[in-house]
């Protein structure tokens, strides 16, 4: 029988999501705002993901790609992260496995994050949730700019000076 949980603060959510990536077995999709995209990677989701991918494994994942977090999306690209732009997944926060392990929260309103900031999310194992998470996903990433794409505009409206 499925589980769910609801899991309180963006602590608490980013750890859920590192104990899915754990338990990926082919492949993590995800969807997160610039700031969470920061703070994940200052917790060493980068890190922590370039075995899955040297593994075999594939991480796809969608941002509002801006000058803000230039940085963060390159270093994503450089681990081996499949990203792509969309400016339509503000408030949308997922991370999905094919194990079936998900969670998510809609945050609406909030557009900066910090680790205090409230976020209730709901983690399941559920293979139904998971697939609907997906479904969801793919819709966004089928209408979603390669995140290549969108750093060389933001290159050469200067938006990513060094």
């Amino acid at each position: 029988m499925p589980s769910e949980l609801i899991v309180t603060g963006v602590k608490d959510a980013l750890a859920a999501s590192l104990g899915i990536l754990e338990s990926a077995r082919k492949e993590v999709v995800w969807i997160a705002s610039p700031s969470l995209l920061s703070f994940s990677i200052s917790l060493g989701f980068a890190e922590k993901t370039k075995p899955f991918i040297q593994g075999g494994g594939a991480s796809r994942g969608i941002v509002q790609l801006s000058q803000a977090n230039f940085r963060d999306v390159e270093i994503c690209l450089e681990t081996g992260k499949d990203v792509r732009h969309s400016d339509d997944v503000r408030e949308l926060w997922m991370f999905v496995s094919d194990a079936p392990e998900s969670v998510s929260a809609i945050n609406t309103g909030v557009y900066e994050f910090t680790l205090d900031t409230p976020m209730t999310a709901f983690w399941s194992d559920s293979p139904t949730y998971a697939q609907y998470l997906l479904d969801l996903f793919e819709a966004r990433w089928s209408e979603a700019v390669p995140a290549a794409e969108r750093l060389q505009e933001l290159l050469v409206q200067g938006a990513g000076k060094r």
